[in-house]
């Protein structure tokens, strides 16, 4: 193969690539966007022309998942660091203070003040028995496998929308042999690599006052 073939080859595969990473990136932005709680309890959203597409990909719960037994005691160690000035005994669920101890109120604030020191995630919930500590999760309705490749994630989007830009227009021209196995592999992974490249480059949408 001559030089002059090999370079116009090279650069119309580059170019191809940088045509696919355009519409991937195009489908990721055309999604983009967030649901508004509006003051009379219904949803506002986003109106991008894919957005609902999105939003039903993403329909999730959230879970809370309260700190209990060895992995309580971890966090409680965490806290007495925190608070050195307090002293508190603790159960496998809750710490054993309540609202009719005289350092109740100023325990509390300080905790509530000083946890985000230990995990800016952690939570605080009052009861009369004690106070117990959580985490919230979200439980997405849909598979990460799923959701992610159709249009949540740039990068993994190259695997799944590779198969109409690439595979299947490939296949049918060239038929189906090592070459185009190996080239397709090639092409998800450089995808995701430019994909990523783009994403991470894009500037902040501003939101909306």
């Amino acid at each position: 193969m001559e030089a002059s073939t090999l370079f116009y080859a090279v650069l119309a595969a580059l170019g191809y690539i940088a045509l696919q990473s355009f519409f991937m990136i195009g489908v990721w932005i055309s999604a983009h966007g967030d649901t508004e709680k509006k003051p009379d309890g219904k949803d506002y959203d986003s109106e991008m022309i894919l957005f609902p597409i999105k939003k039903f990909l993403t329909q999730s719960t959230k879970e809370k998942v309260f700190y209990e037994g060895k992995y309580l005691q971890q966090l409680v160690e965490r806290i007495k660091v925190q608070l050195p000035e307090f002293e508190f005994s603790f159960s496998e669920k809750e710490i054993l203070m309540t609202r009719e101890h005289p350092n109740y109120v100023q325990f509390v604030h300080l905790l509530n003040e000083r946890t985000p020191r230990i995990d800016p995630n952690l939570q605080v919930e009052l009861r009369d028995t004690g106070l117990r500590f959580y985490k919230m999760y979200v439980q997405y309705r849909f598979n990460k496998y799923l959701r992610k490749p159709i249009m949540q994630c740039p990068v993994c989007m190259s695997s799944v929308w590779s198969i109409f830009s690439y595979w299947i227009p490939v296949i049918y021209v060239f038929g189906l042999n090592a070459t185009v196995i190996y080239l397709g592999v090639a092409n998800s992974f450089i995808l995701a690599a430019v994909n990523w490249w783009i994403a991470t480059s894009r500037p902040p949408v501003p939101h909306k006052a």
